[in-house]
């Protein structure tokens, strides 16, 4: 079977399906043991199968200063990112992509008509199908200031 074009793919087709997720009740260490065992670096967090924030571990070495010791024990809800960007799992690659930029992010999530999570999309899972030009364009947005 030929490989998809990149004008013919969608959020599903680059996607990581089922991700391991978390809930705003797990703790830190848990999460940090998700990032481990599946060797990511970002964990959904999901109320009833549906997205309500995204825990990096980036969020985990910020609450670090503030919270010390005590970390390991916080709720995951408490540090987690909130106001995720969900995508339906038929948007176009060129689509997805923009999205990025227009929302800056580094992740998006995949959800169903229902809201329910289907996947997550980072910029590795778009980045082999994107010129090099438009992947530095998208980048640059997301880490500019607003």
């Amino acid at each position: 079977m030929p490989e998809p074009s990149p004008a013919t793919l969608t959020a599903s087709d680059v996607m990581t399906s089922s991700p391991r997720t978390c809930s705003v009740f797990s703790t830190v260490l848990e999460a940090v043991l998700l990032f481990r065992d599946a060797d990511c670096g970002a964990v959904p967090v999901i109320d009833e199968g549906k997205p309500v924030g995204i825990l990096t571990d980036r969020d985990v070495a910020l609450a670090l200063a503030d919270h010390e010791e005590a970390l390991t024990d916080l709720p995951v809800g408490k540090i987690m990112t909130q106001g995720v960007v969900s995508i339906p799992p038929d948007m176009p690659l060129e689509t997805l992509i923009q999205q990025f930029g227009d929302h800056q992010v580094r992740r998006l999530l995949v959800a169903d008509a229902q809201g329910q999570l289907l996947g997550i999309v980072a910029w590795a899972d778009v980045a082999p199908y994107v010129a090099h030009r438009t992947v530095g364009k998208a980048v640059s947005e997301v880490v500019e200031a607003p």
